[in-house]
């Protein structure tokens, strides 16, 4: 076998391996919050995901309210990112909203599991006084 080929080879295992492994690793992280959450969010304690949580369920609280780019306008820049450059962000508002609920339910799951008081999401993501700041309630026994 030539040398070159043996590296290019070689290289490919390699690449392989270090893929997979990378792959892997959000696989690692699933637990009851299913892949939602990465291992470092899956390790965060109950002070954290509480002010994780209330900043998301602030942000997405009124979206069902919210005005949103039409669909044209979503189209354009979805055409022209991939030429000029720029963010992708903001093409599916609905996608990232859904995204944005499965983190909460798997935050509450993982509140859960800590023994830490939860959130009743349904209550806290109807639309409020913007200064109501939502808040964890321990389940009554």
């Amino acid at each position: 076998m030539q040398p070159t080929r043996f590296f290019l080879r070689a290289s490919c295992a390699v690449a392989t391996l270090v893929l997979g492994s990378a792959a892997a690793l959000p696989a690692l992280a699933q637990s009851a919050t299913g892949d939602i959450l990465t291992r470092e969010e899956a390790a965060y304690d109950c002070k954290k995901i509480n002010g994780r949580m209330q900043l998301l369920i602030l942000q997405i609280r009124d979206y069902p309210e919210r005005n949103r780019g039409s669909l044209l306008a979503r189209g354009i820049q979805g055409m022209t990112v991939p030429i000029i450059g720029g963010t992708r962000s903001g093409l599916d508002p609905d996608a990232q909203y859904q995204r944005d609920l499965m983190k909460l339910q798997a935050f509450n799951a993982r509140l859960a599991q800590l023994n830490c008081p939860t959130y009743d999401l349904e209550a806290e993501l109807k639309t409020r006084d913007v200064t109501h700041t939502p808040k964890p309630q321990r389940p009554t026994r």
